[in-house]
């Protein structure tokens, strides 16, 4: 009876905190461009999909692309930075809830252009160091190729993942399958130009990997996460 009669603690609700609007903002604008991007540039996708892994006609696209095509290949690298950085933002909220999202997503286009500078570096050393110059241009083509068609295939999952905000295990095993197929385009074309598989491991470790495997584990060991 006495327990019965003994004033109750109140109890108070704990709310979730709101979604920062930020991320939003970045998801609106990802999908505005996405829209504009299949509206715009549907012909060059198409001529694109039809010769997707065969190197030999992805090069004559090379030769014959005009002022177009080469705006399609820039806005392609553009939407693989802001659907990557939205990505990369919206995981970083659940890992780092205490820091603002913007500061998120500024510093993984931060990273993205510092992985493209690095590969520019990188390529104006190899440039000097080699008597194959006009190859550097193919391989840059191709580059700008594969991260178009990855921008655009990937992007309806990554926008899937950053409103939800869940199925990144999914979101990474897609993206890595999308890697592996650039990798072996590459392959294709060192074997095309009659360069060795160590070459072309040599091209993967250096300019590939070496960047971003570097970013990432900075990131990693200065955020604390584990």
């Amino acid at each position: 009876m006495a327990e019965e009669l003994r004033p109750r603690e109140a109890v108070h609700r704990v709310e979730a905190g709101p979604e920062p609007w930020q991320t939003s903002v970045v998801l609106v604008v990802v999908i505005c461009f996405y829209c504009y991007m299949l509206y715009r540039f549907r012909r060059d996708m198409m001529s694109c999909l039809r010769n997707i892994g065969n190197t030999e006609d992805m090069l004559t696209l090379m030769e014959g692309q005009g002022a177009d095509f080469a705006y399609f290949l820039r806005s392609g690298i553009a939407l693989a930075v802001l659907s990557g950085a939205a990505l990369i933002m919206v995981w970083l909220e659940i890992q780092l809830p205490g820091v603002e999202s913007y500061y998120l997503f500024f510093g993984a286009v931060g990273a993205f252009g510092g992985v493209a500078l690095y590969r520019r570096a990188a390529f104006g050393v190899m440039r000097w160091l080699t008597e194959h110059k006009a190859l550097f241009g193919e391989i840059t083509f191709i580059n700008r190729i594969d991260l178009a068609f990855i921008a655009v295939f990937y992007t309806p999952l990554a926008i899937i993942v950053g409103i939800s905000g869940r199925f990144f295990v999914l979101g990474l095993a897609v993206l890595g399958g999308l890697v592996v197929y650039h990798f072996a385009a590459l392959y294709k074309y060192f074997k095309l130009r009659a360069f060795s598989k160590l070459q072309w491991i040599l091209y993967l470790c250096i300019v590939e990997i070496l960047p971003v495997s570097f970013i990432i584990a900075l990131a990693v060991r200065n955020s604390g996460i584990n």
